[in-house]
């Protein structure tokens, strides 16, 4: 199962967004909500290795976090992965703070494992805020119908990183790591 390199939101970002996920529960449809252990979050990474190194990534990770304060994120719209995953997000403007810390981080995470998945490599990342995965046609319809009486942009501040062990139980939180001055 993988693990997950996250970029956190502010408290009132984060509560709007879980608010999102249970609108999109409550109309029947699966939510990032079900998935036990979830917050509200940016992935920067995800590796499907078996082994990683947690001790060496809380240390570097806490440092290279407290480098960092808090900074503006604007989720802005809405979209679709038409994959075998099927997932509907909130897209979030790529601005140069976001890139840059995504690419230090990307860079950083690899000396704690291997089996990064290409597609969060800089220059290849989609920034986004899953809303649902693993949707059908309909399913997927209907979370974007709920999700388009939304008012974006949305606007949010970058607060914490986090390591995350996704199991197909739930998401175990491994490290969080404030970001400088972060409250």
């Amino acid at each position: 199962m993988p693990y997950v390199i996250e970029l956190l939101f502010d408290p009132q970002t984060e509560t709007v967004i879980r608010g999102l996920w249970q609108r999109i529960r409550d109309a029947g449809h699966p939510s990032s909500l079900d998935a036990d252990g979830y917050r509200s979050h940016l992935t920067l990474a995800v590796s499907d290795a078996a082994a990683f190194d947690v001790a060496g990534c809380r240390a570097q990770l806490t440092d290279f976090a407290r480098t960092w304060s808090p900074f503006p994120i604007q989720l802005n719209h809405l979209g679709l992965f038409q994959t075998m995953n099927n997932v509907v997000f909130l897209g979030v403007a790529p601005s140069a703070p976001l890139l840059a810390l995504h690419r230090e981080v990307f860079g950083l995470c690899q000396a704690w494992t291997t089996g990064w998945r290409d597609y969060y490599a800089p220059d290849h990342w989609t920034p986004h805020v899953t809303l649902g995965f693993d949707l059908t046609p309909s399913q997927a319809l209907g979370i974007l119908s709920l999700a388009w009486e939304m008012s974006l942009p949305i606007h949010a501040h970058a607060r914490a990183l986090q390591l995350v062990h996704v199991t197909s139980a739930a998401a175990r939180n491994l490290i969080l790591c404030e970001m400088r001055g972060a409250v």
